[in-house]
């Protein structure tokens, strides 16, 4: 509900696509899509089990008993193990076979610093702290990376042992090179994981949405085209998207994916919006009806590009010349009409409307340049409306990683505290297994990789089903060794079935049935490495507790909190950087001064949603009190919004008055996010009370009217444009405020 002073609020509620009916069927489908989504996460585990237990045992038997070659057969298998099943890579078949081939330059130093470090402890314990550190830290470049990092992990930790043996290198790097291919084989080939539809296709189906709505001048409401336009946009939902679909790195050709769909999806918002809360046969002014059809026809020439996906040069495709020409005149000429309404009744309803088609616009023309700079065409930066809304688009390739990279390094991000506490805990138990002379060391570090949670809460619940499985998984691993003892034969034939099960259930049945699984998996392959007794169950056990002990001492001492606390610190740096966003817009907007980069709001933003996200994950004692943090995202884009556009608008607010009062709107908003921000950094409970409302009784009184046979007619219609744009902007961020306060 918008916070305008005296205002009348929309009438009637929005009507649903399909009425009561429609709410039913929805609700049908969304029950029938949960259970055809669990069907696929059970097909998809078998699945991967399948694969990865393939890979690994052809890698060993190949090695093993063909080549004769100990060393590698042992790193072969572990690269298949680590990479398809500590791992996390998501995607299709294709997309994660490409993913293990495009980390083997990786993979192939990892191994190489792992074997050369490990000539003494204190050296493996600093590398561990560094490389530790970086993998951890790298998958801020997307979630292919992230997903990758655990396995990666694996393979610094794996040659980082004694014996030091740099001679037996080549047997370590042929192992790790023919693990990660039989793996992409299998991932590619054996029942691989379906492919996908392309993110850019989705985008063109909401393009189209758009296009469709737009079509709409009134009359009957588009009952049909409103959901296809609801079903468009929750499908670009992050939620909704694979992970691996997801436009995420920091590339140029991701960046600008991310801002097509943030356009879109706005637009289809607004559209929506201006179609619902007009009367089922209110006939649209005449030059909306212009603009619409502008609209219409960018989206749909940015939909067929997005299909197309051919490369563009300059100036070509999606134009969105023609949209900006009518924009011009509409913006300015019926911002003079709404100033002469605004003492009328229907005040809101007015400004409503223009403000929706005309943002509407708006988003179809960065659309349209988006779309051109994702398909190769850079000069959308000279673009009059791009203002510096396309600053990256001139950004070579190394800077736009190197912003990425830096943007979460500082204690107060969530991931750089992860990779800090990994990175910790794995040097920390890199020293003890040295120090001790631990004889199966790798095992106290994988435990404490694998069992580390972001909150000592989480950690210990981990650990303490980690040590009954693998208590059970010993007893029964001791039972099989001293039963079949050195018959090599045995083993080799019950290595697939123990592999198969145990990553089977190890996913579906939850970390004990995983720890247990893998305890018999380890003492079957070990012992066609080498002569073992079931005295290796115990050592096991042993190395499982002391890896564990120490997880949970680095989930106590570093940050045991996870994001709980951090969650509320990095959305008050999100109220105070969307004040502060207040106060430069508005400064430019009055008298053109302050900074044009709204780099510290992109990053209070990249902070604030990835502490929510694994907040989301985490286990938590209760979550009563919380305020809706999705509100204060939906506030922080709001702000980046207006800081990427307003300033860029024609016109200038000339009347000293207007200017004052403008001010005055903008501090006090400004203010009252500050007071937001205290409060959540004070871990005070945040009050419901309604923010301070616009008072535009008392911008009536300082406006000068705008004759209209006067001869700077058009500069005063121009500053009257930016003037309501302006006011619309501070009122959509009073009404989140609003939102912030009343919603838990």
């Amino acid at each position: 509900m918008s916070r305008l002073q005296g205002a009348s609020p929309r009438s009637g509620p929005r009507p649903y696509p399909g009425g009561p009916a429609g709410m039913v069927r929805r609700r049908l489908r969304y029950l029938l899509e949960h259970e055809r989504h669990g069907l696929r996460g059970h097909r998809s585990v078998v699945g991967n089990a399948l694969r990865v237990t393939v890979a690994s045992c052809a890698a060993f038997y190949l090695c093993r008993y063909a080549l004769g070659l100990t060393v590698m057969s042992v790193y072969a298998t572990f690269t298949v193990v680590s990479l398809g099943m500590l791992a996390r890579i998501p995607g299709s078949g294709r997309q994660r076979a490409t993913t293990v081939l495009t980390a083997v330059p990786a993979g192939l130093a990892l191994v190489t610093l792992g074997t050369l470090l490990a000539v003494q402890t204190w050296a493996a314990v600093l590398g561990m702290l560094v490389i530790g550190f970086l993998v951890a830290y790298a998958g801020t470049t997307g979630p292919r990376i992230a997903g990758a990092a655990p396995g990666m992990q694996l393979l610094y930790i794996l040659p980082c042992f004694p014996p030091y043996a740099p001679d037996a290198l080549g047997q370590r790097l042929s192992g790790f090179l023919m693990g990660a291919v039989l793996l992409a084989l299998a991932q590619r080939f054996l029942l691989p994981e379906p492919d996908t539809p392309p993110f850019r296709r989705l985008v063109a189906d909401a393009a189209d949405a758009a296009a469709r709505l737009a079509d709409h001048h009134g009359g009957p409401l588009p009952v049909q085209a409103l959901a296809q336009a609801h079903r468009t946009g929750d499908a670009l939902r992050p939620s909704r998207v694979p992970p691996a679909d997801l436009p995420a790195s920091p590339s140029l050709a991701h960046k600008a994916l991310a801002h097509a769909t943030e356009a879109v999806r706005t637009l289809l918002a607004r559209l929506a919006d201006l179609h619902t809360s007009a009367g089922p046969h209110d006939a649209y002014h005449p030059e909306t009806v212009v603009l619409l059809q502008g609209i219409s026809d960018a989206a749909r020439a940015a939909a067929e590009a997005l299909r197309r996906g051919k490369r563009l040069r300059p100036g070509e495709g999606p134009s969105a010349a023609v949209l900006q020409s009518e924009l011009a005149p509409v913006r300015a000429h019926r911002a003079v009409d709404a100033l002469e309404r605004l003492s009328a009744d229907d005040r809101l309803v007015y400004l409503r409307r223009r403000s929706q088609v005309v943002q509407a616009a708006d988003c179809a023309v960065v659309l349209a340049l988006a779309t051109r700079l994702l398909l190769g065409d850079r000069s959308v930066e000279r673009s009059p409306a791009g203002g510096h809304t396309f600053s990256y688009a001139q950004a070579r390739m190394h800077e736009l990683w190197w912003q990425r990279l830096t943007t979460h390094l500082t204690p107060r991000s969530v991931i750089f505290q992860n990779a800090c506490r990994f990175a910790l805990g794995l040097a920390a138990a890199r020293a003890v297994a040295g120090l001790l002379d631990l004889q199966h060391g790798f095992w106290v570090l994988l435990a404490t990789l694998t069992l580390t949670r972001t909150t000592s809460l989480e950690t210990w619940s981990a650990v303490r089903q980690a040590l009954a499985g693998t208590l059970v998984g010993a007893v029964l691993a001791g039972g099989l060794l001293a039963l079949v003892h050195d018959r090599d034969t045995v083993y080799a034939v019950v290595l697939p079935v123990v592999m198969l099960v145990a990553f089977i259930a190890g996913p579906l049945r939850g970390l004990a049935w995983a720890q247990g699984g893998f305890t018999l998996v380890v003492a079957t392959l070990f012992a066609q490495v080498s002569p073992v007794t079931w005295q290796l169950a115990p050592v096991r056990l042993v190395d499982v507790l002391v890896g564990s002990l120490i997880g949970l001492a680095c989930g106590l001492v570093a940050w045991p909190r996870g994001a709980g606390r951090e969650v509320r610190r990095s959305m008050a740096g999100l109220c105070s950087a969307i004040a502060d966003a207040i106060g430069h817009t508005t400064a430019r907007v009055v008298d053109h001064s302050g900074s044009a980069d709204c780099l510290d709001i992109n990053r209070a933003l990249v902070l604030a949603q990835e502490s929510l996200a694994q907040y989301h994950c985490e286990l938590r004692d209760e979550s009563a009190g919380q305020p809706d943090w999705p509100s204060v995202l939906v506030a922080g884009a709001d702000a980046r919004r207006g800081e990427r556009l307003l300033p860029g608008r024609p016109g200038r607010i000339a009347s000293q008055e207007v200017s004052a009062w403008l001010r005055r709107a903008a501090d006090r908003t400004a203010a009252d996010y500050r007071s937001l921000a205290r409060h959540l950094h004070s871990d005070g409970v945040v009050p419901r009370e309604d923010a301070r409302p616009l008072d535009i009784r008392a911008l009536l009184a300082v406006t000068p009217a705008v004759p209209r046979h006067c001869p700077d007619r058009e500069a005063r219609a121009l500053s009257a444009a930016l003037l309501l744009d302006s006011v619309i902007w501070l009122d959509a961020l009073t009404a989140d405020l609003d939102r912030i306060h009343h919603e838990r």
